[in-house]
C-alpha cells in the first residue's frame, strides 16, 4: 500500500472481544452452574418501559424520529434488579422490505454494578413481536470486566411499555480494558453485528446504500 496508517491502539482489545462475545452467545442457553467465571444471568424478566418519542413528521413513523425511555427490570418474583435509561433515533428506512431501522445506546444500572449497550433494531418487526438483542459491555462495578447480551420482546398487550427481557453477563478473564467512550461505542457497534438485524440487505435496485424515505408507518 502507498499509503501508511496506524490502528487505533485499542484495536486489539477489540479484536480480543469477538471470540468471547460468540462463546458467550453460544453458551446463553447452557446451564449457568457448569461455569466458573463470574456470571449474572437473570430470564424472564419484565421491564417496564416509560417512553418519551418524539415524531419529526406527526403522526407518521419516519427517518427522524427519536425517543428516550427509562426502564425497570422485575424478575419473576416481583424484585426490581436494576434499571435502564436508553434513546434512540429512526436513522432510514431499509431498501428491501422498508422497513424502520433504529439505532439505540443505553445504561443499565445493578444494585452493584453497570453495564452499556448499544445496537440497531429493527422498528417495523419489533412491533410485530420479534426478539432484538444488543450486546453488554461492563462499564463499572462487579461487572467492570464482563460483556453479555441482551434479548427484548414487547408484549402484545403493551408494546411500548412492557416487555420480556433476558440479561446475561460474563467475565472476561483480565477484563476488556476499555474505559474510552470512543472505544465502548466502537466495541458495541462490533459485537452488535453478530447479533442484530441486517442493516443492508441486498436490493433489487443493486443499490447498498439505504434510500431515506419518509411517509411510513412503523
Amino acid at each position: 500500500m502507498n499509503e501508511r496508517f496506524t490502528l487505533p491502539a485499542h484495536s486489539p482489545a477489540l479484536a480480543a472481544l469477538v471470540p468471547e462475545f460468540l462463546d458467550l452467545a453460544r453458551a446463553a442457553s447452557g446451564d449457568p452452574a457448569a461455569e466458573e467465571r463470574d456470571l449474572a444471568v437473570w430470564e424472564n424478566l419484565t421491564e417496564h418501559v416509560s417512553l418519551d418519542y418524539r415524531f419529526a413528521n406527526p403522526p407518521v413513523h419516519g427517518p427522524g424520529d427519536w425517543d428516550t425511555y427509562d426502564s425497570r427490570f422485575v424478575d419473576p418474583a416481583g424484585v426490581e434488579i436494576g434499571t435502564l435509561q436508553g434513546t434512540g433515533r429512526i436513522l432510514y428506512e431499509r431498501s428491501s422490505d422498508a422497513h424502520l431501522m433504529m439505532y439505540y445506546r443505553e445504561q443499565l444500572t445493578f444494585p452493584d454494578g453497570t453495564a452499556q449497550t448499544a445496537g440497531w433494531v429493527d422498528g417495523t418487526a419489533i412491533l410485530g413481536g420479534a426478539w432484538q438483542r444488543f450486546p453488554i459491555l461492563g462499564s463499572g462495578g462487579r461487572y467492570g470486566s464482563m460483556i453479555g447480551l441482551r434479548s427484548f420482546q414487547p408484549t402484545p398487550e403493551a408494546p411500548h411499555s412492557l416487555y420480556r427481557t433476558h440479561l446475561v453477563l460474563r467475565e472476561i478473564p483480565g477484563g476488556h480494558g476499555l474505559t474510552d467512550p470512543e472505544e465502548i461505542d466502537a466495541a458495541l457497534s462490533l459485537l452488535g453485528a453478530f447479533v442484530g438485524p441486517s442493516v443492508n440487505p441486498a436490493t433489487g435496485n443493486g443499490r447498498l446504500e439505504p434510500p431515506v424515505r419518509a411517509g411510513r408507518t412503523a
